[in-house]
């Protein structure tokens, strides 16, 4: 039995354990997260000198920690509240063990590159013409090397597996319970992951967050899509994770880096 699938999740509904507290919180909780952590790097570590706003957009990916720590904690709260377990969310263990992983891991290798290409590339190179005229900025290379280690190595892993849980995981199949209705479910999830990104960094310039938003709302749709299909977490977390590690790779290898 997967205990996150829709018609378990409708008895849970049904049984009054599930209401539209937990996946309206989780909405938004990572936009909320991403701004006050922006603003505690800011004013924690950056105070006093000249431009510290600024300076706190270069270590988004390292901050980002702990939007993903709070963000587990968000969903641990309300999956137990529901009598289940975090790990519940990505139906990991269900199917036929090492099998199923093995063929989700596949999945998502294979998918990649035309996801990459076609709803990450595509719209950045579209939304970076359109509103820097050329390659967006980014900060990240500012970075110390530690900072771009870690950046590489440990955000990625983190960031795909609270990010994709929050949303795919846990908003999108409750929002589709307590609805009724799998597109009204899509819309929700894709504008509030789609506004997060926005905020990533929280840059404080108007043409770098309509960036964010276009060239990460088709990316968002899609994997919306992909979860609905499959209800398994492990092949959009490799997609998203390989997605975040090239673009870090992308950073180190530009120019300036």
């Amino acid at each position: 039995m997967q205990v996150n699938s829709i018609r378990e999740i409708g008895h849970r509904v049904a049984a009054g354990k599930i209401t539209w507290a937990g996946p309206l919180i989780a909405l938004v909780a990572r936009s909320v997260l991403a701004v006050l952590c922006h603003a505690l790097m800011a004013l924690l570590v950056f105070r006093g000198r000249a431009g510290a706003w600024d300076q706190a957009c270069a270590w988004w990916r390292v901050y980002g920690t702990l939007i993903d720590v709070g963000t587990i904690l968000v969903l641990v709260w309300w999956t137990r509240k529901e009598g289940i377990r975090l790990l519940d969310l990505g139906s990991y263990e269900s199917g036929r063990g090492r099998q199923r992983w093995l063929r989700d891991v596949g999945i998502g290798l294979a998918l990649f590159v035309p996801v990459f290409a076609l709803t990450m590339m595509l719209p950045g190179t579209v939304a970076g013409a359109l509103f820097f005229g050329g390659q967006a900025p980014d900060a990240t290379g500012t970075l110390p090397l530690a900072g771009l280690i870690y950046a590489l190595v440990v955000w990625p892993v983190l960031w795909a597996f609270a990010e994709d849980n929050a949303y795919f995981g846990y908003c999108l199949p409750r929002l589709e319970a307590l609805t009724g209705k799998k597109w009204l479910a899509v819309v929700l999830v894709s504008a509030f992951s789609t506004l997060q990104h926005g905020f990533l960094p929280f840059a404080l310039d108007g043409r770098h967050f309509a960036y964010r938003l276009v060239s990460s709302v088709l990316v968002i749709v899609v994997l919306n899509l992909l979860y609905l299909r499959q209800r398994r977490l492990l092949p959009i977390h490799v997609i998203h994770w390989l997605g975040n590690v090239l673009g870090i790779v992308a950073l180190l290898m530009g120019p300036g880096a």
